[in-house]
């Protein structure tokens, strides 16, 4: 073989190489939704409790925006949501108060919330309990988020009884 083959040999061999790890990078990145485990869980719950104030973490997952790489949702003590947006190092980059009446009323005890999320995944068939708020809108009582295996989030709106009253289609975020 001449110079001139192997230097196009070589050439081809390493582009090859190149997108073979742009693609096994690119299909490792999480993408929206997934739900945070471990120490980012960690990182991630303390660091909006700290922005916060007092409550309790109701959901914490992966978030692909710009300049967001997680999503934090807290119900405070008051009963208010509040939603978090981290950068990757856990620094504060948005804040979003619950502003729909979802909040009012009550705080959501933890027996009510596992109902309307056990009642909620029933009729959905499957996924994973994302957030459970209170709902004042066309007599629901509960609004609970299913979030699906594809990462679409199905909305179901549920009565005082937690009978199932709506199911929204499948949405991504």
């Amino acid at each position: 073989m001449g110079k001139k083959t192997l230097w196009i040999t070589g050439m081809a061999t390493a582009a090859a190489a190149i997108g073979g790890a742009s693609a096994a990078v690119a299909g490792s990145t999480p993408g929206d939704d997934q739900p945070l485990t471990g120490s980012v869980l960690q990182q991630a719950s303390d660091s909006a409790i700290a922005h916060t104030g007092p409550g309790t973490v109701a959901s914490a997952e992966t978030d692909n925006d710009a300049n967001t790489s997680y999503e934090v949702g807290v119900r405070l003590n008051n009963g208010n949501s509040v939603e978090v947006e981290l950068n990757s190092s856990f620094q504060v980059v948005t804040t979003e108060h619950d502003d729909d009446g979802a909040g009012s009323g009550p705080p959501l005890s933890a027996a009510d919330r596992e109902k309307a999320g056990q009642a909620a995944v029933a009729r959905v068939g499957q996924g994973r309990v994302g957030e459970v708020e209170r709902e004042n809108e066309g007599g629901s009582a509960y609004e609970a988020e299913i979030i699906l295996p594809d990462g679409s989030e199905v909305d179901v709106e549920l009565g005082a009884d937690f009978q199932v009253l709506r199911t929204e289609a499948p949405e991504r975020d």
